[in-house]
């Protein structure tokens, strides 16, 4: 088959790992972004002007900074500048006649209410984020197009197959089209060996038992986490729901 993208075959790639290689690919993604923005995009004028739009990046791709170690200086200079146009913002308001104070008090309120809702209409968002959301649809369309492909079958087989949020979408993009069936199947054929693990690993705790625990079957609770709630910060949280 035809029209086999580097994202595809990043998408194969991610299936001999653990968990949903969709997940998988956007996280390995994440860390690609990071390290080409702080070392190869400080100086890019229109960078610096949607990370100064969101307040710089969201709090996960803050902190996988971290993990990812790009170059210090990079992240150095767009912090520095960051901090410098959040300074001026809050003194600017600060300075302002008419109740100095209070509109202070506002600007950081509408600040903080922007950053928490993470409503794109009304507070830009990451610009990492942004390019994930897009890598993510692509994703989701590989996974319908190539479905009944011999490759990616047998590279899908030996994934984690799809968490549910993911399977979820990838429903609702392709309810019309043969692959969601193929997809299904699959997925839920992973996910039936899952509970069976689980149902291994809590029968052999019981203590007549003398039947060693398998390793999957030791790590069939924390698959069974990335099943359900997909993989560790994809999706967020619930905190600032309102």
């Amino acid at each position: 088959m035809t029209g086999k993208s580097i994202g595809y075959f990043r998408l194969v790639e991610a299936c001999d790992g653990p968990g949903c290689p969709v997940c998988a690919y956007l996280d390995a993604d994440s860390r690609r972004q990071l390290t080409t923005l702080f070392e190869e995009h400080v100086t890019d004028v229109a960078t610096r002007r949607k990370l100064r739009a969101s307040n710089g990046l969201c709090n996960w791709h803050t902190w996988m900074a971290l993990e990812v170690r790009p170059a210090v200086t990079g992240v150095a200079i767009v912090y520095e500048d960051l901090l410098r146009v959040c300074h001026e913002r809050v003194r600017a308001a600060g300075d302002r006649r008419q109740g100095r104070l209070a509109r202070l008090r506002s600007w950081v309120r509408d600040t903080v209410g922007r950053a928490r809702r993470a409503n794109p209409a009304q507070r830009d968002r990451c610009a990492v984020c942004v390019q994930l959301r897009t890598a993510e649809a692509h994703c989701l369309e590989a996974v319908l197009r190539f479905a009944d492909d011999s490759e990616f079958e047998r590279a899908y087989r030996r994934s984690g197959g799809l968490c549910l949020p993911h399977l979820l979408d990838v429903a609702a993009r392709g309810a019309a089209t043969p692959g969601v069936e193929t997809i299904v199947r699959r997925t839920l054929a992973t996910w039936q060996a899952v509970r069976g693990d689980l149902g291994r690993f809590v029968a052999k705790h019981e203590y007549r038992n003398t039947e060693p625990i398998g390793e999957d079957e030791a790590r069939a609770y924390q698959r069974a986490f990335e099943i359900l709630a997909g993989g560790r910060n994809i999706f967020g949280n619930d905190l600032r729901e309102e």
